[in-house]
């Protein structure tokens, strides 16, 4: 039978501004997205002030999209997205048969729109770059002839192993020429170190954002908030359709993932963005919390 888990997910951000701003418009990809391994029991995304006009709709990569407008003068506004998913297994054993790397990255065809929508993850976006770097860094586990599975699961562990999760190194902008260099950062910084390696040997990779639970300690008890938004990686290969790699923590993806949307990079599923009128200072502050419920 396959495992299945429930989630509820909590993701508060407020922001504080120096004096009253006079109006705000904000994206937000909040929502869980719905896939073959993920199925989203309720979803509710709540603004205050409330917003004057508000529309939920799909984007560009398929993701679930909210447009809030909120034209009221307010010093602090905080965006409550509550959700509840739940889980099937969906991860691939390590050692499953997977052809050679080398078909993953040669072009999809006869495929139509499905292709086109593989393509676009093969090629270089803004915050990730095809570098020489990364592929040289990427060919000492992608070796002529070696099976893709194995050869992107070796990559993954690398990084995981050779790299330094360090949330003072980098910020949103870091460059992925900059992490090469220092091999240090966070969650973002990894997955997009990892998508260029791929599409840099010209194999399709997609970000993905969304959350991961926050296993407490033996015997110590969970803080309220302590989770964290998270990123990973989608890597195509033809015979096996689209795997997920977490180079964070070294492994496939599965049961302890939370799906919010996939797209070329951080920008296209920012959780939350937006344009205030005004000329305060701002502080924003995320909490964020994932609890396993029974199904």
């Amino acid at each position: 039978m396959t495992a299945t888990v429930r989630y509820r997910v909590i993701h508060e951000t407020a922001y504080d501004y120096s004096e009253e701003v006079t109006s705000s418009h904000q994206l937000a990809h909040l929502s869980p997205r719905i896939t073959p391994w993920q199925k989203v029991i309720s979803s509710h995304v709540t603004i205050t002030p409330e917003p004057s006009e508000s529309s939920q709709g799909i984007d560009y990569f398929g993701n679930d999209l909210v447009r809030a407008f909120v034209e009221i003068p307010h010093d602090r506004l905080t965006v409550l997205a509550e959700s509840v998913v739940e889980i099937s297994s969906n991860a691939l054993r390590p050692e499953a048969l997977s052809p050679s790397w080398e078909l993953a990255a040669q072009p999809t065809d006869g495929l139509g729109d499905k292709g086109n929508d593989i393509e676009q993850y093969r090629l270089a976006s803004p915050m990730i770059p095809r570098l020489a770097g990364c592929a040289r860094y990427a060919r000492e586990s992608f070796r002529t002839g070696r099976p893709w599975l194995e050869a992107a699961f070796e990559l993954t562990k690398r990084i995981h192993n050779e790299f330094t999760y360090d949330p003072t190194a980098t910020d949103l902008n870091t460059p992925v020429a900059k992490v090469l260099a220092t091999r240090t950062g966070v969650c973002q910084d990894y997955a997009n170190f990892m998508i260029s390696c791929l599409r840099s040997l010209n194999m399709p990779a997609r970000y993905v954002s969304g959350y991961i639970l926050n296993r407490a300690a033996p015997g110590a008890e969970k803080l309220a908030g302590a989770d964290a938004s998270h990123a990973w990686v989608l890597a195509y290969c033809p015979d096996l359709g689209w795997v997920a790699f977490d180079p964070t923590n070294g492994k496939l993806a599965d049961l302890e993932f939370i799906t919010l949307g996939w797209g070329r990079e951080y920008t296209d599923v920012t959780p939350l963005r937006g344009v205030v009128l005004g000329a305060a200072q701002q502080t924003m502050s995320i909490a964020v919390e994932v609890e396993p419920i029974a199904c």
